[in-house]
């Protein structure tokens, strides 16, 4: 199943791709403009974060640097995908 489709190999050609920048451009969003005035320690934790997940992107794409949430992807979140795919989703 690896051999079929390897996101590495899929090139990154839309600036709108669901990437995880545009994750972290709404967590900080989401945290400014309706959590601050509320709870201002959860909102500035939450824009603060989406901040670092977009720069995180920003860092990959641009360098090609393996960042944190890269490495999160590839040696965490993606085997254990392949992993329940190969055992026929039983897992």
């Amino acid at each position: 199943m690896r051999s079929l489709w390897d996101p590495e190999d899929v090139p990154d050609g839309d600036v709108m791709a669901p990437h995880h920048f545009w994750v972290g451009i709404l967590v900080s969003v989401f945290g400014f403009a309706f959590t601050w005035t509320y709870y201002s320690n959860v909102g500035a934790a939450l824009t603060v974060l989406g901040l670092l997940i977009a720069a995180d992107d920003v860092v990959e794409h641009a360098t090609g640097f393996p960042t944190p949430l890269d490495q999160l992807w590839k040696r965490v979140i993606y085997p254990l995908i392949v992993k329940r795919i190969e055992d026929g989703g039983d897992g």
